[in-house]
């Protein structure tokens, strides 16, 4: 499933930590509103509560921050990036890469080599604008899931389905309770994602590790079963995700990892659907964000999408599938910001929700579709963080709340982000307080909403 438990714990192996120099600005002193700004990045930037810039400035409505404004920071040391060439992004607007200056991928050579691509072509008519989404769990259906999307103003829904559930064997296909959930999202007004996943025993290798879930042995199978589903769902379900998380091993089920072999996949399932539903969307399976990069437990997500677009990834996709994590850090903040009373999951690339996003632009120049973003908080859930997710306690619910705010308002302000999908929806009630996605849920195991449920429907779309 998504954000798996080990991600924070492949992170922990970072042999260098990469902190970008920086300088303090005098106690006091004003501080230039930049593009994708917000009270809370700026704060951050600081040390100083975002209420308390707020009211020194008189700011009453805190989401009107106009870009060039001039606040005064009380009592605050801004944390200034030192000046350092950032990388163009790709067919980027202006000042899309303000926080690109102080992020590193982790990968010198790779950096140097995502450089080197030519700019991708620009975005295919129709492959989907900004969008407000969030994934579910309910593949049989559950109005609940339904109302609480729709009450929240957003106008997407993901689905995660696994391949082995809906296709026993070869060609015997029953998409079972799915009928349910698209046709209740459909008369909702809500667009469906399904992203694909975990191929069934009989069309995995035959030496294949089978106590986790793979990929098929021949491409074509996964094809035949995306191009069945794509003619069922025609016209009903808008976009399909291929596969999940594949730069990490069990995700790839201890295969060997292999941007090539996926974008054949891709390619594969891509032609399919295209045949059977035309108008359908089909996004490139997102990466797992990690600085690790030793070949076997996981490729680095910018070194793997490299290698993606070397591979063809640009042709069979209608956008490329992210999943920026934020952990304990605000989403307009680049990478080398950091906070001396929670020093850990910082430095690299991948602890950035906005360094991971500016990083896949600038390598792939196409649109960049967040299929799940998040920040774990565990205040009034009821249960502890999860091991490996102990930065899960240091985000308090409101912090929740205006990162996730920030996020959209950062990435719409961008123009090159597709719809957005928060992780996650209902996880809470679906698997208890006690399991690590109940804490990035929105929603309490009782169906209450939580803060950030609210800041979201009360956001301007």
């Amino acid at each position: 499933m998504s954000l798996p438990r080990a991600l924070a714990t492949l992170v922990a192996f970072l042999a260098v930590t990469i902190v970008s120099p920086v300088r303090a600005a005098p106690a006091g002193d004003t501080v230039t509103v930049r593009p994708g700004d917000t009270l809370t990045a700026i704060g951050a930037r600081c040390g100083v509560n975002w209420q308390a810039i707020a009211r020194a400035n008189k700011i009453a409505n805190p989401k009107r921050l106009p870009v060039g404004t001039k606040l005064v920071v009380p009592g605050g040391k801004c944390q200034v990036a030192s000046a350092r060439k950032a990388a163009p992004v790709a067919g980027g607007q202006a000042g899309s890469t303000g926080a690109a200056a102080a992020e590193s991928t982790g990968s010198g050579a790779e950096e140097a080599a995502a450089a080197a691509i030519p700019p991708a072509p620009a975005p295919r008519p129709g492959a989907g604008g900004f969008g407000y989404g969030v994934q579910v769990h309910a593949p049989g259906g559950d109005q609940r899931v339904i109302d609480a999307t729709k009450a929240m103003g957003f106008n997407w829904i993901k689905q995660q389905i696994e391949w082995f559930s809906y296709e026993g064997s070869k060609g015997n296909y029953n998409f079972g309770g799915l009928d349910n959930l698209v046709n209740q999202a459909n008369a909702a007004g809500i667009q469906v994602l399904f992203s694909v996943v975990k191929a069934p025993a009989w069309a995995r290798p035959s030496n294949t590790d089978f106590s986790v879930a793979g990929p098929p042995a021949n491409p074509q199978d996964m094809a035949d079963f995306m191009g069945a589903m794509a003619a069922h769902f025609k016209g009903r379900v808008r976009a399909y995700e291929i596969w999940n998380e594949q730069n990490l091993h069990y995700e790839w089920g201890n295969e060997p990892l292999s941007a090539q072999r996926y974008v054949q996949l891709l390619c594969a399932c891509y032609r399919s659907i295209k045949a059977a539903d035309p108008g359908a969307l089909v996004i490139s399976g997102a990466l797992t964000p990690t600085g690790v990069n030793d070949g076997v437990r996981a490729i680095d997500d910018v070194t793997y999408l490299t290698q993606m677009v070397r591979a063809g990834v640009n042709s069979c996709s209608d956008g490329i599938g992210a999943h920026p994590s934020g952990y304990n850090n605000p989403a307009t903040v680049g990478a080398g910001w950091s906070n001396p009373a929670e020093p850990q999951f910082k430095g690299h690339r991948s602890f950035y929700f906005r360094a991971t996003m500016e990083a896949y632009r600038r390598v792939t120049g196409r649109r960049i579709w967040p299929t799940e973003f998040g920040w774990a908080c565990v205040e009034n859930l009821g249960a502890g963080p999860a091991g490996g997710y102990e930065y899960a306690a240091q985000n308090t619910e409101a912090e929740q709340a205006q990162y996730l705010v920030d996020a959209f308002n950062l990435a719409r302000s961008w123009g090159w982000v597709g719809p957005m999908f928060v992780w996650n929806l209902n996880f809470a009630p679906v698997a208890g307080a006690g399991d690590e996605k109940a804490a990035f849920g929105l929603l309490r195991c009782d169906w209450s909403p939580r803060p950030a449920y609210e800041a979201l429907r009360a956001m301007a779309k």
